[in-house]
């Protein structure tokens, strides 16, 4: 809210898209110009300014503190560049004018409806880059396990990408249900996602060199072809548990 006074100072109907409001910030969008207020969009906040020489100032002002709450709390979850979420700003914008003009539970309502709205992109936002990052590193590990020279290398190789391919398509199959934290950055998302990737190639690796020693899965080794292993691995990556179940069993065991 800028309510400054100067001599040069801007009133509502002087606002136009393209020019600087009376903190010098370029107006991108407008989306009400009143005779005592207007609200407008920078690049990175959707504010109002009002009229000092209106006599509802104080009304506008008190009206409009009363959505302060709401308002910082969906401010944090929109992103820096205002322009990718143009579509909430407005319903931003029409409850702050709504409430301003004194209809705070209608005003109030919208802004309900906006943050659910921003809840439901920042999800799906961060779902697909959780799964677009794992699908990177697999991509990644596909390429490597191509250029391994040897034999033992390139079998090592083959069950990692099994079980990348594994963890891969649990994340695929459960997209829908995946936890995602709304205040986390795309960064943050990325790096869970090629985490659990790397939690699916260390239960493949697990199980190889189980079904090696003979630890669990030795009915594999009486297959002729690595294929088996390879299914072994791949089921590894997909069942987070299965290992670690299989590890505190091993543990029981020995301590038993």
């Amino acid at each position: 809210m800028n309510s400054d006074s100067s001599e040069s100072q801007m009133k509502p109907y002087d606002y136009k898209v393209g020019c600087k409001d009376n903190d010098n910030v370029l107006v991108k969008k407008i989306y009400a110009k009143l005779p005592d207020f207007v609200v407008y969009r920078t690049d990175s906040a959707i504010r109002v300014d009002i009229d000092d020489d209106s006599k509802k100032i104080e009304e506008i002002k008190s009206n409009h503190t009363k959505l302060g709450v709401d308002l910082a709390r969906i401010y944090s979850w929109l992103p820096e560049s205002l322009s990718w979420s143009e579509s909430i700003n407005k319903q931003i914008a029409r409850a702050m004018v709504t409430n301003i003009l004194g209809n705070f539970d209608d005003g109030k309502e919208m802004l309900r409806h906006a943050e659910e709205r921003i809840v439901k992109l920042k999800t799906i936002q961060g779902r697909l880059q959780y799964t677009l990052s794992a699908f990177v590193l697999v991509l990644i590990i596909f390429f490597v396990s191509i250029l391994m020279p040897d034999e033992n290398s390139t079998i090592l190789s083959q069950v990692i990408l099994c079980g990348a391919l594994g963890g891969v398509l649990s994340i695929a199959v459960s997209l829908s249900k995946l936890n995602i934290d709304i205040d986390a950055n795309w960064q943050m998302n990325c790096l869970i996602g090629g985490s659990r990737i790397l939690v699916a190639i260390t239960a493949s690796l697990f199980s190889y060199f189980a079904i090696k020693s003979n630890v669990a899965f030795s009915f594999v080794n009486e297959v002729e072809t690595n294929y088996g292993i390879f299914m072994i691995a791949m089921v590894a990556g997909f069942a987070e548990m299965l290992i670690p179940n299989i590890m505190n069993n091993i543990a029981k065991e020995k301590l038993n």
